[in-house]
């Protein structure tokens, strides 16, 4: 039975459960030993920051909103509408944050039940604010009411800071001592507000006159009670502020509003001076409060601190000597690992992606090369079973680079010698031309002419050749040929071209440059369907434009391509033409594939009804052209120009819609030829003329035209032994175009 494969690391990480349990268990130890204590340290930091300080920001908020809101309804010409809108925004950022605060999961945890829910209470609270600040727009409430109003909120803002971690007293000590000055500062904030209110309205009611007794009997007795629960450097400071000028100051003022303000006059203070000395003493005194809160803020992270030294001196010893042993084997083990998968990586990305690739570098004939980089293993082993792998790529490598040498040469000799056979048919083309030109015989032209045909199309195999090889054909016309005429010539270049009917199609044409690979896509692929079709049935070769350029439809009536292929021959048709001599059958494909891909020309193969296949070729726009008489003229073309194909097919229909290519017979010459003349089946592109023969002297015409006439002259003599006394067709055209 064979045993289940492991990877290297799952072997890895058997090896290390031991240590690792050890070290979870005895950290486990330590861990509870100091655990209560980190806990309890955690809540209290999260009381602070999370509890503390929102709510102390809060309420220093809600006073200065409380004393400009009273000064306001007192018409106090220095509390601006603007300064009142500042700071009731700054009131609800504040809000928020302490909203946030009372929804937040971590305060719930590192409080009690009863703060929790008064910091909702407060939150309820807020919400009221709204309706507040309206009445006080409006004037629809007075001071003594705005005072009550702020004050519930505060008060009950205040309550919160009893509320503390029942396990926390010891810790929060301190805050205890912050409580009670905030509270102290809370009614100075509110004997502030109440004479800002009294003296922007010019006088101090009675109701006021008494909450202005109590609010300075009280924060003069709750400064005192906290002072004596203060460290000693923060007494110290504490006395130095109460025995300043400032403060003298505010208490001669406090003096003089409890002894003359009660007379229903104007209050015997100036706004100004109490509004300075005030602001002055708050801040001091907000000073003192915000460096006793800093102090117990830093003696907080110093005892979280040795809560943490402790929890490392408890668990340290032990955990010292494994995390040793475990960083140590950890290393040593993710580098084994590392380097094993790194040898694996390197052969499996050669062998799936760059074998592949040199393969198919080697079957195009490039240039291929040993890219990989060099690995640097510190494992020897692992280094000898990536110096052995190196080397056996770098055979490959050399392998492929002597096959794509290989392949390059074998490219080059077969462009020499399609070449070589392209000049030689070219020749014979050439002399077949002169030998029509003086051979008068029927029969012996009709030989010259099958000739003729079978040179035509060893030329277009031998410029498939060159096609396949990378290179242009070398034929190329100067200027637009027409579409029927390019079908035509298509139509000439194959074996049984009396099977293909070319229908007639616009009058567009197609620009020369590349007039000469149409015509061999077109032959390839009617070749095809003739080649898969039977004998006695046509192929059928039409064209109309479409939206992005013209399309050639070519359709046999055969036995059909399996969907599967279809496909398979579509996908090979869309993609960059790759010479494969794996499939020699289909080498066609290849050069249709070839020179679409040059051209940007769309080719699709599809079932036709019939029963065959009908092969559909898109010509993009740019190449189509109008075939107006500027753009048309007559004239001989590039010498390299493809000759117009046999006009006509050898079926009935032909016989039914003879071209025009001569004067027919006089009525009763059965046993004649009809009268032919000269280039009047050919395309305007292909006709010479008459002048210019003259003026060329004894220069031999081109082998191309001599072909198209005499596919004209075939044709004649095929209709004039079918129907001897038949005149011709007046509009010159067949049913193959």
């Amino acid at each position: 039975m064979t045993r289940r494969a492991h990877s290297i690391q799952t072997k890895i990480i058997i090896l290390l459960i031991a240590p690792i349990t050890a070290l979870v268990v005895l950290w486990a130890y330590a861990a509870t030993v100091t655990l209560r204590d980190s806990l309890r340290l955690v809540r209290a930091e999260t009381f602070d920051s999370k509890v503390v300080t929102p709510t102390t920001e809060l309420i220093a908020a809600l006073q200065d909103e409380r004393r400009m809101s009273v000064a306001h309804l007192g018409d106090d010409a220095t509390i601006g509408r603007a300064g009142l809108d500042a700071q009731r925004a700054k009131t609800n950022r504040v809000a928020a944050v302490f909203r946030a605060s009372a929804r937040d999961g971590d305060v719930r945890g590192a409080t009690t039940a009863d703060a929790w829910r008064q910091m909702a209470t407060v939150v309820r609270l807020l919400g009221q604010l709204d309706d507040l600040r309206t009445f006080v727009d409006k004037d629809d409430i007075d001071r003594t009411q705005t005072l009550g109003r702020f004050n519930e909120m505060i008060d009950q803002a205040s309550v919160i800071f009893d509320e503390v971690y029942p396990d926390d007293r010891e810790l929060v000590r301190d805050a205890r001592v912050l409580v009670a000055m905030d509270r102290a500062r809370e009614n100075l904030a509110r004997e502030d507000a109440l004479v800002t209110g009294a003296l922007a309205a010019g006088k101090l009611a009675d109701v006021e006159y008494l909450q202005f007794m109590r609010t300075v009997g009280a924060h003069r007795f709750m400064f005192e009670e906290a002072a004596r629960s203060l460290p000693p450097e923060a007494q110290l400071r504490y006395r130095q502020i109460v025995t300043g000028k400032e403060h003298a100051r505010f208490r001669q003022l406090e003096d003089r509003l409890m002894t003359l303000g009660r007379t229903g006059k104007r209050p015997p203070v100036d706004a100004g001076e109490w509004r300075t000395t005030t602001e002055s003493v708050s801040a001091q005194l907000a000073g003192l409060t915000s460096d006793l809160r800093a102090r117990n803020t830093h003696e907080a992270s110093h005892q979280a601190a040795g809560v943490l030294i402790r929890l490392a001196l408890a668990g340290g010893l032990g955990l010292l000597a494994i995390a040793i042993s475990l960083v140590v084997a950890f290393r040593v083990g993710r580098r084994l690992i590392r380097e094993s998968r790194n040898v694996a990586a390197s052969m499996h990305a050669f062998t799936s992606e760059r074998l592949p690739r040199i393969s198919e570098l080697a079957r195009t004939g490039q240039e291929v090369t040993d890219d990989a980089p060099a690995a640097d293993f510190t494992i020897s082993e692992i280094n000898q079973i990536d110096a052995a792998f190196t080397e056996a790529r770098r055979a490959v490598v050399r392998a492929g680079a002597s096959e794509a040498m290989a392949h390059q040469r074998l490219g080059e000799i077969l462009i020499n010698l399609a070449r070589r056979n392209q000049a030689l048919l070219q020749r014979l083309l050439g002399m077949l031309e002169t030998m029509q030109r003086h051979v008068e015989d029927p029969d012996q032209l009709e030989r010259l002419y099958e000739l003729d045909h079978i040179a035509t199309r060893m030329r277009r195999h031998a410029e498939g050749l060159v096609i396949l090889s990378g290179r242009p054909a070398g034929r190329t016309w100067r200027r637009p040929v027409r579409l029927i005429d390019v079908a035509r010539a298509a139509t000439a270049e194959v074996e049984d071209y009396t099977r293909v009917e070319v229908v007639a199609m616009p009058r567009l044409a197609i620009h020369g440059r590349a007039v000469a690979d149409v015509i061999h896509l077109l032959a390839e692929l009617i070749e095809n369907a003739l080649s898969f079709s039977p004998s006695e049935t046509m192929v059928r070769v039409t064209g109309q434009p479409a939206a992005h350029g013209f399309v050639f439809e070519i359709e046999d009536r055969g036995l059909g391509i399996p969907p599967e292929t279809l496909v398979e021959i579509n996908e090979r048709l869309r993609k960059p033409s790759v010479l494969d001599f794996q499939d020699s059958a289909r080498l066609g494909f290849s050069v249709v594939t070839r020179l679409a891909e040059r051209h940007d020309i769309k080719v699709t193969l599809r079932g036709s009804p019939y029963g065959g296949v009908l092969a559909i070729v898109l010509i993009p726009s740019n190449l189509l052209a109008e075939t107006t008489a500027g753009a048309l003229p007559g004239g001989p073309q590039a010498p390299e120009a493809v000759p117009a194909p046999p006009p006509a097919t050898t079926t009935a229909t032909v016989v039914a819609h003879p071209a025009t290519l001569g004067t027919a017979p006089p009525e009763g010459s059965a046993a004649s030829l009809p009268s032919r003349r000269r280039q009047a089946n050919l395309a305007p592109q292909l006709r010479r003329d008459a002048k210019a023969e003259t003026q060329a002297g004894d220069t031999p015409p081109s082998p191309e035209r001599s072909r198209a006439l005499m596919t004209a002259m075939q044709q004649g003599w095929q209709r004039g032994r079918a129907e001897p006394g038949r005149p011709p067709a007046e509009d010159g055209t067949t049913n193959d175009g």
